[in-house]
């Protein structure tokens, strides 16, 4: 069978995807389900719960509703939640069985925004795919429905938005702050940051925006929209170490200028003994960094399946089943990667980089403190 895993972790899913994409923009997020889905993605997948409110629900389905196709009671418990919680939009997605049963979100969506005057909208999800599938779809969604082209203000800065950027990719609030000051110390200015540390406004405000920094697969459908709609070019690249840092910065100047989307990792990749193991953008971008900074050559073995591919080399690899992924492994001397992933390494020198989305919060205290020292202990 092929993407089974009998050793390693799985990925978040996209239902947690959503919800983590829409945790701080005062909406309501209901995932279609009996219960599983929305206590995983709250024990393992979301660590703003200790300081941040957000409203997210699950609809309660009985086996019985879904024999019988009862959408009635689910649109009357939506209706009655956003009249008395005042939402300032309402997402629905669905889990594997309304999936599969043909539930159709949409037109219940459309049902409650027509009854409550509150936007509402359902955000394509089936419960199979990984959390860069329902992220991916919320922001996009999200930004359809709220984008305004009356926000532009006259600045001598550019302006940047930063795109792709929730806790499943990047856990700790030092990671916003250290792209935050990135930005700024490269005399630009940061527009909007879509995913953390942000509200509806900043969505309201993204058409403003100059250019983009894309620093995961996440933001790949927003990043395109913003440029199909609004001409706003993307530079493709996570600002890991020092030299791989100073060349994004001349990246997105090149990028503003000429109208163009740049992949930053492009030019700085050769093929290795090293492998790192995870997301496509943080994985390349990291792999950049190594070979600018310390000489080191690395290879990408992307292990979500739902990542941006495009940005993979021929020597890197699109991997997300458990055996080829450890047959692979065996061809490389220094393996970088969630601690997850130690299991099918054997006696590699296994480095330790961890991932929210794939092993939870179990390591996060171990991750890097901030996106510049990243790769000190590499």
């Amino acid at each position: 069978m092929n993407q089974t895993a009998r050793i390693i972790s799985i990925y978040a899913a996209d239902t947690s995807g959503v919800c983590s994409a829409l945790y701080e923009y005062g909406g309501m997020t209901v995932i279609h389900d009996a219960s599983g889905c929305n206590s995983t993605y709250t024990t393992h997948d979301e660590p703003r719960w200790y300081d941040k409110k957000s409203m997210m629900f699950i609809s309660g389905l009985t086996e019985k509703d879904a024999v019988m196709g009862n959408d009635d009671k689910f649109s009357a418990d939506l209706i009655i939640a956003a009249k008395e919680l005042k939402p300032a939009f309402i997402a629905l997605c669905a889990s594997p069985l309304p999936a599969m049963i043909g539930t159709d979100l949409d037109a219940i969506a459309y049902e409650v925004e027509s009854e409550t005057g509150i936007p509402s909208f359902a955000v394509k999800t089936n419960g199979m795919n990984s959390y860069i599938y329902g992220i991916n779809n919320a922001f996009l969604d999200l930004a359809k429905r709220f984008i305004k082209n009356d926000m532009s203000e006259k600045t001598d800065r550019l302006k940047v938005n930063i795109l792709g950027m929730t806790p499943l990719d990047f856990p700790k609030k030092e990671y916003f702050d250290s792209l935050k000051t990135f930005i700024e110390d490269a005399g630009m200015e940061l527009n909007a940051c879509i995913g953390m540390e942000t509200s509806l406004k900043d969505v309201e405000r993204l058409a403003a925006g100059e250019v983009s920094l894309l620093i995961s697969s996440s933001g790949i459908l927003l990043a395109d929209h913003l440029f199909d709609e609004y001409e706003i070019p993307y530079v493709k690249g996570v600002p890991y170490g020092i030299g791989f840092s100073e060349k994004i910065k001349g990246f997105l100047s090149e990028a503003a200028t000429n109208k163009k989307n740049i992949d930053a990792t492009e030019r700085f990749r050769c093929e290795g003994k090293v492998a790192i193991l995870g997301e496509a953008v943080l994985c390349a971008s990291l792999a950049s960094a190594l070979l600018l900074d310390k000489g080191i050559n690395a290879n990408v073995l992307e292990t979500v399946g739902d990542g941006d591919l495009e940005i993979l080399k021929p020597f890197d690899m699109s991997c997300d089943d458990e055996k080829i992924l450890e047959d692979e492994l065996k061809k490389y001397d220094i393996i970088i990667g969630d601690p997850l992933f130690r299991p099918i390494c054997h006696d590699k020198k296994f480095i330790e980089l961890p991932h929210e989305a794939f092993s939870g919060r179990c390591f996060t205290k171990n991750a890097p403190d901030i996106i510049n020292r990243a790769i000190e202990f590499i």
